[in-house]
């Protein structure tokens, strides 16, 4: 659905754009196009690797602590297969396991929640080092190519590794802001 409603955005742009390609060039100026990767953006920049990081520092423990839990209780699970295995020690293992499920249930809510910040922080990001870099070196529309919709586009089109320069050098600068207002 996205890809659609981006391919007919592009297309009436360029419908709109029309006397831009016409024999008349004092009607409108020139549209010029870029395409950039948004995927290797996310991936690749500062603040991606950054970002990921801090959640692995974050959530690490914690999830490692709970796949633990989860392989214990697995083992305890093969054990009930004896029909020797007493009925509170079935009991206590639904409940372990209940309680598990739970506090996975949490963990995973909480990363998700940070997960989500993380994303509206880093397209943010992206939205402004593209805009930069579409007004500095003079693009009229700036495509997504990993939105669909693109078929082809010559490489001098390609903007991502721009892109990506402006996204960690806006990083680094809202960085050092973020540190100066803490002194």
């Amino acid at each position: 659905m996205r890809s659609i409603v981006l391919a007919a955005t592009l297309m009436a742009s360029l419908v709109m754009a029309g006397p831009a390609f016409s024999a008349d060039n004092d009607a409108a100026p020139a549209v010029k196009i870029g395409v950039f990767d948004m995927q290797t953006v996310a991936t690749q920049s500062e603040p991606a690797k950054a970002m990921k990081k801090m959640m692995d520092d974050k959530y690490g423990n914690e999830k490692k602590k709970l796949e633990k839990q989860g392989e214990a209780l697995k083992k305890k699970a093969e054990g009930l297969k004896n029909p020797k295995v007493g009925e509170d020690k079935r009991v206590a293992f639904i409940r372990a396991k209940q309680d598990l499920d739970q506090k996975t249930r949490e963990f995973m809510r909480r990363v998700e929640q940070d997960e989500v910040k993380m994303r509206q922080q880093m397209v943010t990001l992206i939205f402004e080092a593209t805009k930069n870099v579409a007004e500095e070196k003079k693009f009229t529309y700036v495509v997504d190519l990993t939105a669909g919709g693109v078929v082809y586009a010559d490489a001098s089109m390609d903007l991502t590794d721009a892109v990506l320069a402006e996204v960690d050098k806006l990083y680094k600068t809202k960085k050092s802001e973020k540190k100066d207002e803490k002194k």
